[in-house]
């Protein structure tokens, strides 16, 4: 009987884990670079040694079975730790080059990765970023199953498998319509929220995490919950006067600083904080050119952490309402 381990080369495991990223037999053929009959015949060798089915495929394309799931996990950890031996290979000849397969939650993928990306790009022309936004509960099961080798998080926990480092802090806070709330010094009574609207994201958004927890913690259940795809989708939401949002700060600094919205507190109650996290799979080192980058992302976040704070600094104030 054959082995699966003597069956192994890097074809056949990029295969699966582009299967598995792409829902396509063809499009994971073309990904790794061979044609789709030589692409059927690996998996069905893989399948013969493994003694089960790994691809399913129907009408709307392929996908893997549990499985080949299992085989495709191993397979881009296997594929991961390769690359970081040849990036550590290409560090000791005095060379910077590779590619970073890099995932990110939606408020630092959005408002701290660009400024990151372009000064990481003017001092490692070289690297590659390979860049995927999303949820951090998604980013997380995509760390997981090897789809992307490092991870920027707003959790504070995680598998047991994702060690977890933070670098920056953030704070959520309120934000609204100016001229909505009735606010005392920058702060909101937190039984005012029964009779509101929040503005959120979804359940795999660890800010909606954070804020859930602490509706539990002060036993306040607001009058609606509208929940929206996106952080921008909430933002408008809320410069439309339709509820209020509870929000990285990160991701509402500009918005304040143009008067746009007005940011809260909740009255009484700490401040609503978290760390964003480096994410990366316990078991495997960093790369050279990935701690290039933790490196320039921690140096880049200060200057926006600096400005995110004043914005926040200068605006919580007595509502515009009341001031009227």
């Amino acid at each position: 009987m054959t082995l699966l381990s003597e069956l192994w080369d890097t074809t056949r495991m990029r295969l699966l884990v582009e299967i598995d990223r792409h829902g396509s037999l063809s499009a994971a053929a073309q990904a790794v670079g061979i044609g789709q009959p030589s692409a059927s015949q690996h998996v069905r060798t893989l399948e013969t040694a493994a003694g089960q089915r790994l691809v399913e495929r129907n009408g709307r394309g392929s996908r893997l079975t549990e499985g080949g799931r299992v085989l495709a996990t191993h397979a881009a950890q296997a594929l991961a730790t390769l690359a970081a031996g040849e990036q550590e290979l290409s560090a000791l000849a005095g060379l910077q080059t590779g590619t970073i397969h890099l995932g990110a939650s939606t408020a630092p993928g959005s408002y701290l990765l660009p400024d990151t990306l372009g000064c990481f790009r003017r001092d490692y022309p070289d690297v590659d970023v390979e860049i995927e936004i999303a949820a951090s509960g998604e980013i997380l099961r995509r760390l997981l199953a090897g789809r992307i080798e490092l991870a920027i998080v707003g959790i504070d926990k995680a598998d047991e498998r994702i060690a977890l480092e933070p670098f920056l802090a953030d704070e959520i806070v309120g934000v609204a319509k100016p001229g909505l709330l009735e606010t005392k010094k920058g702060t909101l009574a937190p039984e005012a929220l029964t009779e509101l609207t929040l503005l959120c994201r979804e359940p795999d958004s660890s800010s909606r995490g954070y804020v859930e927890r602490e509706m539990r913690e002060i036993g306040v259940q607001p009058a609606r919950v509208w929940e929206l795809g996106s952080t921008e989708a909430v933002k408008r939401a809320a410069r439309e006067g339709l509820g209020v949002a509870f929000l990285s700060s990160y991701a509402v600094a500009e918005e304040i600083e143009r008067a746009e919205l007005d940011a809260f507190r909740l009255q009484g109650r700490p401040r609503l904080t978290r760390d964003f996290q480096i994410a990366r799979l316990a078991s495997r080192p960093l790369s050279p050119a990935e701690s290039a980058f933790i490196a320039t992302l921690t140096r880049c976040c200060a200057k926006q952490a600096t400005y995110a704070q004043a914005c926040i600094a200068h605006d919580p104030r007595p509502s515009r309402s009341a001031a009227a």
